[in-house]
């Protein structure tokens, strides 16, 4: 594991209590905090990833927002955004061109739900479509004279915005800016940055939580699938010789992802790469893979002899059940990125519903713990067959790939 490293400066609102932290880019020098900038799209890249991937934004944010700088490219491409709306701000940086393609793509993320904020703001009229769209105006104190911050305040004052003051450094500077009217503040009088350290997953661990990220979001389309899939190339191979093995049967060739999706159902494709995304984690024993792919494959065959629904999802609560011995992270963290439903959420963490009480069962049989292998009075004779059925089918999976 290598360490990562994000600053988060703390944004205050007019009791001076923390209201939000701008995370900001920092790289492997930690104590050196104008360490080298790459390009703006990277710097921006890399801060999303360390933030949500590898050190989590509740232990970055906790329960306040999170503000994040975006480019020109993000906020044209909304794609390229992964994470929800919620605990996030959206900066919009102060060399942007504020054009019409820049507007129509702003109203699309407010419409979403996002908020967004103007990054060291200078008041333009030719702007007001933007500031209407915004909740949320930084000032760079620094940028410009106490005249010209009166005057953009009674400006800015006459839109349903919010002001934030940044990079206040005495306490003469927040007692203006406070008596002026701004409803937060920020700078280093009131706290530097600090950079907070975690722990990277390696590379081919990234690709897998990116992998199962894609396929496992129910809003992702066919193209969006096919593209994850193939762009890990490993994975792809694996999935085309599984499905025309004969576990599977099929009486004609596959030879692409999409005709495996259109063949197949995307649901249970997705979960076809998820299994085999995880497995392609060579630095974890087989055991393990072993042992997570007969218990999804118990969970779903649970599943159908007491007549459930939606199958596949209890192959994947089973799936995902192991995921942190595969990738070596707390569950709930690993979870959190992943758009699963929250019935599978609260499955996988509290054992909740139909699907936890399936998970449970199964761990319990697992571990011979007889009294907890009970659901809707199946027979205990009954589970040993079920076992012995997804412990052959497993191994025929493993000798296939």
């Amino acid at each position: 594991m290598k360490n990562v490293f994000v600053g988060r400066q703390p944004i205050f609102d007019k009791k001076l209590n923390v209201y939000a932290y701008e995370l900001l880019f920092r790289s492997a020098e930690a104590n050196n905090s104008s360490s080298a900038m790459p390009d703006g799209d990277s710097a921006t890249t890399q801060t999303i990833i360390n933030t949500f991937v590898e050190i989590g934004l509740e232990k970055l944010v906790r329960d306040k927002f999170a503000a994040i700088n975006l480019t020109e490219s993000f906020i044209l491409d909304i794609d390229k955004i992964p994470f929800s709306k919620d605990q996030v701000i959206l900066e919009i940086l102060e060399d942007i061109a504020v054009t019409p393609e820049l507007i129509d793509a702003v109203q699309i993320l407010v419409d979403k739900g996002y908020i967004i904020a103007l990054d060291d703001y200078i008041y333009d009229p030719e702007h007001a479509p933007l500031i209407k769209l915004a909740k949320i105006i930084k000032i760079d104190l620094m940028a410009q004279s106490k005249q010209d911050l009166v005057k953009h305040v009674k400006e800015l004052k006459k839109f349903n915005v919010e002001l934030l003051a940044e990079k206040i450094e005495t306490f003469q500077e927040f007692e203006f800016c406070r008596k002026l009217g701004f409803d937060y503040f920020q700078g280093y009088f009131l706290s530097k940055p600090q950079i907070v350290k975690g722990d990277s997953l390696p590379a081919n661990r990234l690709t897998v939580l990116h992998l199962l990220s894609v396929v496992n979001n129910p809003d992702s389309d066919t193209d969006d699938l096919t593209e994850a899939i193939n762009t890990d190339v490993a994975t792809s191979y694996r999935l085309l010789k599984l499905i025309n093995s004969a576990a599977f049967g099929l009486q004609r060739k596959i030879d692409s992802i999409e005709q495996g999706i259109l063949l197949l159902g995307r649901r249970q494709l997705a979960s076809w790469a998820s299994m085999l995304a995880m497995s392609s984690l060579d630095d974890r024993p087989s055991e393990i893979l072993r042992t997570t792919m007969v218990r999804a494959k118990m969970c779903e065959l649970v599943a159908e002899k007491i007549g459930a629904t939606n199958i596949e999802s209890f192959f994947t609560v089973g799936m995902f059940s192991a995921l942190d011995l595969l990738l070596q992270r707390p569950l709930p963290e690993l979870l959190k990125p992943l758009p699963l439903s929250a019935e599978i959420v609260s499955a996988l963490l509290e054992n909740e519903g139909l699907l936890g009480k399936v998970l449970a069962c199964v761990i319990a049989f697992e571990k011979s713990d007889w009294d907890k292998v009970c659901i809707n009075d199946i027979p205990a004779e009954e589970f040993t067959i079920i076992n012995i059925e997804a412990i052959t089918w497993a191994g025929a999976i493993i000798d296939t790939l």
